[in-house]
């Protein structure tokens, strides 16, 4: 893989990643309006989710020098520190969340704002991890080395005619993360990694929570 390949694909998921902790802020924000009857108890909660994105904007940060003026691998390593953080700050995003619906009183149209943002960040933020986990083999396949696939994508387990060199891109894994999300399933693309089965029963089990606890909490209150 080419330095400006590379750059170009680290570029797309640093900007992914600054995506994500913007949407982070927002639902850290939105957690002071859903509770009514216990302000100090989600008060610390969201002063948590401030400073975590204070560390994540630190990280963010980080990504972009590094993108401008490091190497390849220090590119890899910073997006992967990132995107923990990240995946942290969308952990507390679900506590926070899971929280607030032990008190009936809650505002609905701020919890359904929250359980939308939650689940946009579980596409985005699985989208760069199927990328990073995708990484080294498609790395090792680039180059013309022995490797163990990760993800298996259709274009790659059969000879299609056009397709001879194709390598997946940003839009692939947002495409598998997306159906994951909503399907509850990899669609056509057979995961072999048994960390990224990890990461998909991860996505899997956030997708349940916001789909079917949060909207539906949601729901019956506005009902």
């Amino acid at each position: 893989m080419n330095m400006p390949a590379f750059r170009n694909h680290g570029l797309t998921y640093i900007v992914i990643l600054i995506v994500c902790g913007s949407l982070d802020y927002v639902t850290a924000s939105t957690l002071h309006f859903i509770i009514l009857a216990n302000l100090k108890a989600i008060s610390r909660v969201v002063y948590f989710e401030d400073l975590i994105f204070v560390i994540i904007l630190f990280a963010l940060i980080t990504c972009v020098l590094i993108f401008l003026f490091a190497s390849q691998v220090a590119v890899y390593r910073s997006i992967l520190v990132t995107t923990l953080l990240v995946t942290f700050g969308l952990v507390l995003n679900i506590g926070g969340l899971l929280i607030s619906l032990v008190n009936r009183l809650v505002n609905p149209t701020f919890l359904l704002i929250s359980a939308v943002i939650v689940y946009a960040l579980n596409v985005l933020v699985f989208t760069v991890w199927y990328w990073i986990l995708d990484y080294a083999s498609q790395h090792a396949r680039d180059s013309g080395m022995a490797y163990v696939p990760v993800l298996i994508f259709p274009h790659n387990a059969n000879e299609i005619r056009g397709y001879e060199n194709w390598k997946p891109g940003f839009i692939d894994y947002f495409y598998l993360s997306f159906l994951i999300s909503s399907s509850i399933g990899p669609a056509d693309t057979v995961v072999i990694s048994k960390r990224a089965k990890f990461m998909i029963i991860c996505q899997v089990t956030i997708s349940l929570i916001v789909l079917i606890v949060l909207a539906s909490r949601a729901i019956s209150i506005i009902q």
